[in-house]
């Protein structure tokens, strides 16, 4: 008799008697609302205002994928700081957008130092320290706000805030370019900080963008990117964000023959990893492992093989992280050794997120 694959969570367990879920996909659509300065607008190198900029990249990205319920940038506006982006949560119209949105990107800040320490009519930058740190700590203030007033608003929406590239790449004093360099480096690192404490995302460009920026920033007499510019912004937009799935799940079993429960509620970044007594399958395992979220979410999870190990398989959280709520990881009959052998025990366990 062929012997039964073994499975193990690694994590402590308690056993159940055999259930079957009620499990139903549910179509997932995502309501996009950018905020922000010139850069959320698309703003061009050339003075065009209102272009295709990364937001509307992103956009594109989640429609071809057929997960995009809406978008809108025309809260964003050109010049705005972070003062200014405060005042438009403010408003009504805002509100109500972001109280359906699933998703919120925020991109500002930048003009409140720019508007400080460059003047654009000869080019000339004056870094005053003792302001800059004085002025880092009042935009740092406005985005927290900003961000509190969302969450406020709409608890569930993911919330991405934007650090910043290094705009001014042509100065031709090496000595001013690495000081402003370290501003705005000190900038994102405080960015940072304040999106993870406040329950955010935070979307890191500067390493991606300025080592090729002189070439993002073509127009030296202009901050703003360039189309492949604003399409580094939105792939890194992507290496934080896990797209919702949109299909329906697959041959379900009436009966598992195994069932775990979780007791304590898990980390919303948990890496579940799956041991099992012999190799398994890499092109089986994302037609044959689930995570479903309230019995009716499938979640955008990455599951592979372990490089180090073929007989473990590891399930990572999107890469937002799990939300509130209740889950299943489903190992399902689909899923094979390299000769194509099934699984022979069905495995469903439950666990939380607190």
């Amino acid at each position: 008799m062929r012997k039964i694959w073994a499975f193990i969570l690694i994590a402590t367990i308690t056993l159940f008697s055999v259930y079957s879920p009620s499990v139903h996909a549910e179509n997932a659509k995502i309501d996009y609302v950018a905020l922000g300065d010139s850069l959320a607008s698309g703003h061009t190198p050339y003075g065009v205002p209102v272009s295709r900029g990364f937001t509307d990249i992103i956009s594109e990205v989640l429609a071809k994928e057929k997960v995009l319920g809406s978008f809108t940038k025309e809260f964003a506006a050109s010049g705005q700081t972070s003062a200014g982006l405060v005042e438009t949560l403010k408003r009504t119209d805002v509100q109500k957008s972001l109280e359906q949105a699933e998703l919120v990107t925020i991109i500002s800040g930048a003009n409140d130092f720019i508007d400080e320490f460059y003047n654009p009519v000869n080019g000339s930058i004056q870094i005053d320290l003792p302001k800059a740190t004085a002025l880092l700590e009042t935009v740092s203030g406005n985005l927290t706000s900003a961000i509190k007033q969302i969450k406020a608003l709409n608890p569930e929406a993911d919330v991405y805030l934007y650090g910043y590239y290094f705009p001014l790449p042509h100065i031709e004093d090496v000595a001013l370019r690495q000081k402003v360099q370290i501003a705005f480096s000190i900038a994102n690192d405080q960015l940072a900080i304040l999106a993870k404490k406040e329950g955010a995302h935070f979307v890191e460009i500067a390493p991606m963008f300025d080592k090729n920026g002189a070439l993002y920033l073509e127009n030296p007499a202009d901050i703003h990117p360039n189309i492949a510019g604003y399409q580094v912004l939105a792939d890194q937009f992507f290496a934080n964000y896990s797209i919702p799935i949109n299909k329906s799940l697959p041959s379900i079993p009436d009966q598992w023959g195994q069932i775990i429960e979780k007791s304590e509620p898990v980390a919303s970044n948990k890496t579940w990893t799956i041991k099992f007594n012999k190799p398994v399958e890499p092109k089986s395992v994302n037609n044959a492992i689930y995570v479903v979220k309230d019995g009716k979410v499938l979640m955008p999870v990455s599951i592979k093989v372990s490089s180090t190990d073929p007989k473990q398989i590891l399930v990572s959280a999107p890469k937002q992280g799990y939300k509130t709520g209740n889950y299943e990881l489903m190992v399902t009959k689909d899923l094979t050794d390299p000769s194509g052998g099934p699984l022979k025990t069905t495995v469903l366990m439950k666990f939380n997120v607190k």
